[in-house]
């Protein structure tokens, strides 16, 4: 009986060390099973975070392509380069692609003098409502009056310009710019372009010759 209970022991102590070897195995498969998944995860992660970053780049770049086929728009108030002290109402098209629907808005309006309220303010009225269409490298360019009328006032002149338009791919992002018109004040007036320079050579010249001539005449009176 003694060795069946030493032999029973035995048996009873081995499975007794299985039992706590297959428990440590199981646990251990648990953790290496877990770290497994958490790699994975972490994986995902990184693979969704690529994936997002490619579709945001895809978005960009989709972006870039269309706004650089879009048209840029601009308006702006510049002395006459062609005669003298006047100033020009300027709307233009730098972009690559034709603008439709350009509207305008100048607030306050500009203001005209008697000869010229009803232009000015049909001019701003049409542009308010929208030109039809500007092409690309177009300038357009309306006469509002001279710069020393609109530039009578000491006191800042602050205009609110904005701009809209449409283009291929669709609206164009509103442009808002502010022009004081006293700042003109002390900006070139002289025309540009060689012509005008031919004809105030022409002017100086018949002037010297006119001069030169009634030398002359005066000395043949004298003798």
């Amino acid at each position: 009986m003694l060795a069946v209970a030493i032999i029973a022991l035995g048996v009873s102590g081995i499975s007794a060390a299985f039992a706590i070897w297959a428990a440590w195995s199981t646990a251990k498969q648990a953790k290496e099973s877990a770290a497994q998944t958490a790699i994975q995860k972490q994986q995902t992660r990184i693979q969704r975070k690529q994936v997002a970053t490619a579709e945001q780049q895809t978005r960009l770049q989709r972006q870039i392509a269309r706004d650089s086929m879009q048209p840029y728009v601009w308006a702006d108030l510049q002395p006459d380069m062609q005669r003298g002290s006047t100033v020009d109402l300027v709307v233009g098209n730098s972009g690559p692609t034709v603008a439709h629907n350009v509207k305008v808005s100048i607030d306050p309006p500009l203001p005209g003098n008697a000869q010229n309220s009803d232009k000015i303010a049909s001019v701003q009225q049409q542009l308010a409502d929208g030109l039809r269409s500007i092409s690309p490298g177009r300038v357009i360019r309306w006469n509002v009056g001279p710069g020393h009328e609109l530039m009578s006032e000491d006191a800042p002149q602050v205009r609110q310009i904005r701009i809209e338009g449409e283009g291929p791919s669709g609206p164009l992002p509103p442009l808002e710019l502010q022009i004081d018109l006293n700042q003109l004040r002390q900006s070139k007036d002289a025309p540009d372009g060689s012509l005008h320079h031919v004809r105030s050579s022409i002017k100086d010249l018949t002037k010297a010759v006119d001069k030169i001539q009634n030398t002359i005449r005066k000395n043949q009176r004298d003798d």
